[in-house]
């Protein structure tokens, strides 16, 4: 029954990123907090984001979709993804999941009310923004939600969207395993759920690809975000 849960809130995560782009991590991590610590879940979620983000880059591009500023902030994120590493490390678990929920439940109530900003970007905002993004994914491997209202506020383009979200997660996902593979928080068993996921990951993002074009995207990405909300009260005061 354990593994038939898991498999579902997998799935689930993986039919939100294929719909949208983004949201596995979040999605997926607060329920599997429920059986798991955060130093479980976290580098196999960061490996299973790596798998899908290659999965991207690799389809061929009619233009170049990577421009210096935003390869400064995928730089910026990668030496800020090894601060968050280290906290991961030494945050007792308790505290870990706190932050976490608390993040979380902001993050979505934030979503579910449809709140949008537009920022004013200097070459030093795509550098800041590269320093806490990078520092969200190294300890709770979250920085998708931050990571698109930055991106929508630098309007860009679908094309541009997937292309910086991937390659962003691609270069934080591997800063952050070699950091973890230091401390010693990849072990076998890491590995082991990673490559349970990968199927349930690929089907979902491919079913996922397909219902964007028969369903509302927004209405299925408020329903999993309110999903994870609850997910993350009950994580808040269990």
């Amino acid at each position: 029954m354990l593994y038939f849960w898991i498999i579902l809130i997998v799935l689930v995560a993986s039919l939100v990123k294929g719909i949208t782009g983004f949201g596995f991590a979040l999605i997926a991590l607060p329920p599997l907090l429920i059986w798991y610590s955060p130093q479980e879940m976290i580098p196999v979620l960061i490996l299973c984001n790596l798998f899908a983000s290659l999965v991207i880059v690799l389809q061929k591009k009619d233009r170049k979709l990577v421009n210096k500023q935003f390869q400064s902030l995928i730089t910026y994120g990668a030496l800020f993804t090894l601060l968050g590493v280290f906290t991961l490390k030494y945050l007792t678990e308790d505290i870990l999941i706190i932050i976490m929920s608390i993040f979380f439940i902001i993050l979505s109530i934030c979503s579910l009310l449809g709140i949008r900003y537009t920022i004013k970007l200097s070459d030093w905002s795509y550098r800041l923004a590269g320093m806490f993004l990078g520092f969200l994914t190294g300890s709770i491997s979250i920085s998708g939600p931050p990571l698109a209202l930055f991106l929508h506020s630098a309007k860009v383009d679908n094309q541009e969207f997937r292309e910086i979200f991937s390659w962003f997660s691609i270069v934080t996902a591997f800063i952050a395993l070699v950091g973890y593979s230091i401390l010693g928080l990849l072990t076998v068993a890491t590995f082991k759920m990673t490559l349970l996921f990968l199927p349930i990951l690929y089907l979902g993002s491919f079913i996922g690809k397909r219902l964007n074009h028969r369903i509302s995207p927004h209405l299925f990405k408020n329903l999993s975000i309110f999903i994870t909300l609850i997910s993350s009260l009950f994580l808040l005061l269990k």
